[in-house]
């Protein structure tokens, strides 16, 4: 076999990989690339991403009876041809395929696709080898090459596999050198900050508040796994004097790995919910992961809790240590009262040692200024007084995609609450929007990553979101069961792809509406 051959072998192989991968990588990086998840994903919840990719090696195969004339071509040069065409042919159908969230080019994700392709690569060679040596081997080629797009999420596997050692062990360096660095200085303050929702948004309150009197680092955006709190602390130095860390948990041991990298001696805990019940088992499955930033504290640390939700309640009953409520109830140690929406933001009284502050935050939804009086408990025991923190209130701004509210150019009035929906901040959220005057249009993909309880809560988001949306764009698996929920005095229009969403609000929104984002869909829901 001719070593021009091999090369174009390996260059078909490395495109092919590239073309029908690119969605598969997508789905995989949001699995956390975890193998058992991904083919779960890929053969359970993404079995029409299969059945798209056995349509091309079906588009394939059925060529080869076709191609027998062609064979005076040569055996090699023919397969080239013959491929080429295929990936022509398969690239245009390809193409119609929507990515709704594309993969982050991380170091970690370019080398497992660098990898993958390699393999991809060099079984195509492995394959034309075989090929050229036998009397019909140009059949064995192309049927070999047609399975190679259903192979695809197979050699990522493998790639993943084959960088795993490497992965393994810089992945525990660098959790020893964040350790390190976040031990060096004695006195620096470290406060991990979990729950179902709210995490982001308390991390930057709280921060703020903090900064009167300190010099704070926290993780940016939401950093909230141990390579990301890793990235944040590389920018540590001697001066810091709190870090803020969020804490995030999609299986039950998550928090406590994070716990022995920061060893924080303050937990703030923003709430309990269905979040994440599809690898957690249930709620009190989830309730178990937040528990474990309280079972890591120190004696000498205390813990903030919401008394919003039941389990986050019961967390503050259970625990051990120092410990403080936060809420709406008289006995909260710092709670608010007579709360109320406007346009352009909350005000509410804040209430401290039996004495009520009034205040105002340019923010959207009740559930914030739960998230501030969760702030502002942290803050107080670190000795920044009352009225600090009633100046940095108001300057306070939302977290992106967290019930962010802008207006476009052309008077649409945006509301993005698109990051990892939960139904206290859809019903929260929900409820501000009837202070806003116009027509209302509610796109939502409801809550995942729910588990068995998914059809039960993505009724409930219909429910609520039908009562304050005059129309409710329901997208992707979940838009039967927003449907099903919603109440007659709502149109709900039910869509496959969020590019859908695009042509209806073209249509039905103008100058003076408002148009509310409500979660983002993973392409492998």
């Amino acid at each position: 076999m001719h070593v021009e051959s091999c090369i174009i072998a390996f260059s078909l192989g490395v495109f092919t990989f590239s073309l029908f991968s690119f969605k598969s990588f997508a789905i995989f990086q949001q699995c956390s690339y975890r193998i058992g998840e991904f083919l779960f994903a890929i053969f359970r919840e993404r079995c029409d991403e299969i059945c798209r990719l056995l349509t091309y090696s079906l588009a394939f195969g059925l060529i080869l009876p076709f191609s027998g004339l062609a064979v005076k071509l040569g055996q090699v040069y023919f397969a080239v041809v013959f491929a080429c065409l295929c990936i022509i042919f398969s690239g245009i159908y390809f193409c119609k395929s929507e990515i709704i969230k594309p993969p982050k080019f991380t170091r970690r994700y370019v080398r497992i696709f660098c990898t993958s392709a390699l393999m991809y690569g060099l079984y195509t060679v492995a394959v034309l080898y075989l090929a050229s040596s036998l009397r019909y081997g140009v059949y064995i080629f192309l049927i070999a090459f047609a399975l190679l797009t259903v192979l695809s999420p197979f050699f990522i596997c493998l790639g993943k596999t084959v960088n795993y050692p490497y992965d393994k062990i810089r992945y525990e360096l660098s959790k020893l050198i964040c350790n390190r660095r976040l031990n060096k200085s004695a006195g620096l303050i470290k406060i991990g900050i979990t729950g179902s929702f709210g995490k982001t948004s308390v991390k930057n309150y709280l921060a703020g508040m903090l900064s009167v009197k300190y010099k704070v680092l926290s993780t940016p955006k939401s950093f909230n796994t141990p390579l990301g709190i890793c990235r944040a602390v590389k920018g540590i130095d001697t001066n810091c004097d709190v870090f803020i860390a969020e804490m995030g948990a999609r299986y039950k041991n998550d928090i406590k790995e994070l716990c022995k990298i920061v060893c924080p001696s303050i937990g703030v805990v923003t709430g309990i919910a269905c979040q994440h019940t599809a690898t957690l088992g249930d709620i009190d499955g989830v309730k178990r992961a937040k528990n474990q930033l309280i079972e890591a504290l120190p004696q000498s640390g205390f813990a903030v809790f919401s008394s919003q939700t039941p389990k986050s309640q019961q967390m503050f009953e259970e625990a051990k240590c120092l410990k403080y409520s936060v809420g709406r109830d008289m006995k909260d140690y710092v709670y608010y009262r007579n709360f109320k929406q406007y346009k352009d933001g909350i005000r509410f009284e804040i209430v401290v040692d039996e004495m009520s502050y009034r205040t105002f935050a340019p923010l959207l939804g009740e559930h914030n200024a739960t998230n501030i009086c969760l702030a502002a408990a942290v803050a107080l025991r670190l000795g920044i007084k009352i009225e600090q923190i009633l100046s940095v209130i108001p300057t306070l701004r939302a977290v992106e995609h967290r019930a962010e509210m802008t207006v476009s150019n052309n008077g649409i009035t945006v509301i993005d609450d698109g990051y990892n929906g939960n139904i206290d901040g859809i019903t929260s959220t929900a409820r501000a929007v009837d202070c806003i005057d116009g027509y209302k249009i509610a796109i939502t993909s409801g809550v995942v990553e729910v588990g068995k309880n998914s059809r039960q809560i993505n009724y409930e988001v219909g429910r609520i979101l039908s009562r304050h949306f005059n129309l409710v764009v329901a997208v992707g698996v979940n838009s039967s069961a927003i449907k099903e929920g919603a109440e007659k005095q709502a149109e709900v229009i039910c869509v496959g792809k969020t590019q859908e969403t695009a042509d209806i609000i073209q249509k039905r929104a103008k100058s003076g509406d408002v148009v509310a984002f409500f979660n983002d869909l993973p392409d492998r829901y």
